[in-house]
Formats: structure tokens, sequence, C-alpha cells
């Protein structure tokens, strides 16, 4: 089985965040880019899908807002910002993944604590076409699927190996797909705050 990770109310933005240094508009992969990332870059959509590049990527952030309490998993640029109890359990599923450090400082200039902007680093394809019922989109460059609620995805459990967190290349804006198993980790593990998204077959 397998699910969407996508930070609760990912659209919804209470409070922004300043990038007090580097460039967080042109964050870009590392190269050469993969074929299927080539127009959607890391802060396109969550996830990122190949490593991505240190060049442009803040160190600091200063939140806007009241002080408040943080949760280890945030959405800020469309990028995943979490905190050490978040990669702590995913790598005890999968290495394959990235991460830079982000000191995050109230408005005040007091500390918020420090955080990262993470990614993981496979491209996969698993998904069994025939089986899935949301919509394939016919490109110049291949194909996009078109999803909502209601429609599912299965996915070819052999092709997925032991991977647990990746970004499907006709995908690369909807946010990296993760193991049943390692979303149920990340709820046992009492880590917030992420949607409860549908849960797609696996053969």
């Amino acid at each position: 089985m397998a699910r969407l990770l996508v930070p609760e109310n990912p659209w919804l933005y209470n409070y922004g965040a300043d990038g007090l240094d580097g460039d967080v508009q042109n964050i870009a992969f590392e190269e050469p880019v993969p074929y299927a990332l080539e127009l959607w870059p890391p802060r396109q959509g969550f996830g990122g899908g190949a490593r991505v590049s240190s060049r442009n990527m803040p160190t600091k952030l200063r939140l806007e807002g009241p002080k408040r309490e943080l949760l280890d998993f945030l959405n800020q640029y469309h990028i995943y910002l979490v905190n050490r109890r978040f990669i702590a359990v995913v790598e005890a599923f999968q290495k394959e993944v990235q991460y830079f450090p982000i000191e995050c400082i109230w408005s005040d200039g007091s500390s918020a604590g420090q955080f990262f902007f993470f990614f993981t680093t496979v491209l996969l394809d698993a998904v069994i076409r025939e089986k899935t019922t949301a919509k394939w989109v016919s490109t110049r460059r291949g194909g996009l699927w078109q999803w909502h609620r209601g429609l599912t995805f299965t996915f070819d459990k052999a092709g997925m190996g032991d991977t647990h967190m990746w970004v499907d290349p006709h995908m690369p804006t909807q946010g990296a797909l993760v193991s049943e198993t390692l979303f149920e980790a990340l709820k046992k593990a009492d880590i917030r705050l992420f949607a409860d998204m549908p849960l797609f077959e696996e053969l």
C-alpha cells in the first residue's frame, strides 16, 4: 500500500516566512537533472525526486506571525520543512533522502528552533497503469497523471522493492509517495501534521 505524503492544508498559509539568505525562488536540482524533472524545480511541489543543489539554499528563515508551537512536519515554499524526529523515522526505512539545515527565528530575532528542508532523492515509476483509475494525460514529454479523491493508483510492489519514499516522474507536483509501512511509522511516532490521504493499492 502507498499514500501521498502531504502537509495538512498545504495550500492554506496562516503565516509565511522570509528567507534571510540564499535565494529560495531559485533552488534547483543538481546536474544532470532527470528529464522528468527538468520543468519542475524542487519547490514546484513537495518531495524532490533527485539530489538538490545546495546553491541558493537558505540557511535562515524568519517566521511571520505570533510565536507558536512548530510541528514536526510543515510546509514552506512548497517544500517539506521538518525536524529531527521526522528525519529519524524516515531514515530508519530509507537512506536515499537529503536535507538542509534551516535556522528558524521569530520576527523579534529569538530562536524558533532548528529545522530542515527535506527531499527524497528517489524517482520511481511503479504505477500499474491498467489497474489505475487516475486520468492519464499525454504530453509532448510523455504524460502526466491527473488525480483527485475518488480516483486511485495501483502500484507494483516488486517495482517498489525496498523503496519507502519516492517521487513519481509522472506526478512531479503531487508530492512524495510513501509506503504504508512508513506512513504508519510516522503516525505511531506522532509526527505532526500530515493529511490522511487515501490509501492506494499495491500488487
